[in-house]
């Protein structure tokens, strides 16, 4: 049975537990199969980074890259791609009876499949110093590839990176590989063989070693994490097929998107002398769409004009720099925008609309009345009541201002609805 809530006190999977193999700035979170779970994942706060950590790999605006980044088959892990390791001690495990390099068993990164860590290491290689990305070269060529003389430090520099994402993408999706890694505890991981990658370099063995402690990292808080829930967010279709009023479930991400555009917008007002036809059009519930630019002021006093837009928005742009000394605070929604009507509400002969700005592409997630926007209105109802107490701001009630607000939100100068 599909479960729509989380359970009190734990979380739905960090993306880079749910789907491993992809990475941090991948298409995949856009318009591939991870898009999904990234459209329905809840807003994380600060206390959950500190739970879950992003992986070392995902934090590239951070690092010192040595070389081209698309060499790397990933991004650094360490400034300049420095081991963490570099010595055997006393304690140590040969790892060639668990994995070596050329274990054949298939793994993905983003939208290449390898069939095996040394297939991603040499297909790096090879192309890096050739330009051909082509993942059908024979495995025989890449092996028998020789590193120009030219390109021989830049290959010392990157390498051990490229072996230790190779790493990370085949062991994080090989449970019975990680829980062999975990299994190995402290002790030094000791690679035997004649290349580059065992012997006294060790550098695979190295690798292994940091890729322990990154996995011990990543999982130390699993036990938090409510992983039915997480399946369902990665099978649900964004926003749609949600049924029993997840708007009003506090761990749906419809609660939280409606939360955020409420709670977390700020507001803006547009006082306007609208005919009372035009006026009588709206009615809460309604989904509008402005073709033009919207301007309105943070400037909030009290009323000179009959009614009065009051905008609910996290992304009007602020233009105040641009002004002349008119003191407006001009913030300005684009072209094209789309409002919720959330209240039409009168008091003492003054009317007030309040629109809420959606975000692009969630309209439907506030198609019907949430419990959220009924507590909003109440708020709002009242502090209307109090600013219709306040003076006016003059900045905000000039001729030229007026004029610049005065055309209906949503609908022609005649009525129709855009």
């Amino acid at each position: 049975m599909v479960k729509k809530y989380c359970d009190k006190g734990k979380y739905a999977a960090p993306r880079w537990l749910v789907y491993p193999e992809l990475s941090a700035i991948t298409i995949g979170w856009r318009m591939g199969y991870g898009e999904d779970y990234r459209m329905n994942e809840p807003p994380r706060t600060e206390e959950f980074y500190k739970l879950f950590p992003q992986p070392q790999n995902w934090l590239f605006e951070d690092k010192k890259f040595a070389s081209d980044r698309e060499v790397l088959s990933g991004f650094l892990w360490r400034d300049y791609g420095r081991p963490k390791y570099s010595q055997i001690g006393e304690d140590r495990i040969v790892v060639n009876d668990f994995i070596t390099m050329g274990d054949e068993k298939e793994f993905r990164q983003n939208g290449q499949w390898f069939r095996s860590i040394e297939h991603m290491v040499l297909y790096s290689r090879y192309g890096s110093c050739t330009g051909d990305h082509n993942l059908e070269i024979p495995i025989r060529i890449l092996r028998d590839y020789e590193v120009p003389e030219s390109e021989r430090a830049r290959w010392e520099e990157f390498k051990y990176t490229v072996c230790l994402n190779a790493c990370y993408y085949k062991i994080m999706n090989d449970e019975d590989l990680k829980k062999w890694l975990l299994s190995t505890g402290d002790k030094s991981l000791v690679y035997i063989s004649d290349d580059e990658w065992g012997g006294q370099s060790n550098l695979f063995g190295f690798a292994l070693m940091e890729l322990r402690d990154e996995i011990r990292r990543l999982y130390k808080n699993e036990h938090l994490i409510d992983w039915e829930y997480t399946e369902y967010l990665k099978d649900a279709y964004p926003y749609v097929n949600h049924n029993d009023h997840p708007e009003e479930d506090p761990q749906s991400p419809e609660y939280q998107i409606i939360r955020q555009i409420l709670q977390g917008g700020s507001r803006y007002v547009r006082d306007v002398d609208l005919d009372d036809a035009l006026a009588g059009k709206y009615e809460a519930g309604q989904i509008l769409t402005e073709k033009a630019f919207v301007d309105a002021t943070p400037k909030i006093g009290g009323m000179l004009t009959s009614h009065r837009y009051l905008i609910i928005s996290q992304y009007m742009a602020d233009l105040s720099q641009f002004e002349h000394g008119t003191g407006w605070g001009l913030h300005t929604a684009a072209r094209n925008s789309r409002f919720k009507v959330l209240d039409v509400y009168t008091f003492n002969g003054k009317t007030q609309i309040v629109l809420a700005q959606l975000p692009d592409g969630f309209e439907e997630v506030f198609e019907t009345t949430s419990s959220l926007e009924r507590k909003i209105v109440v708020k709002i109802r009242k502090e209307f009541k109090e600013t219709l107490k306040f003076d006016p701001i003059d900045e905000v009630n000039t001729p030229e201002w007026r004029q610049r607000v005065s055309f209906p939100i949503g609908m022609s100068d005649e009525g129709e609805f855009f």
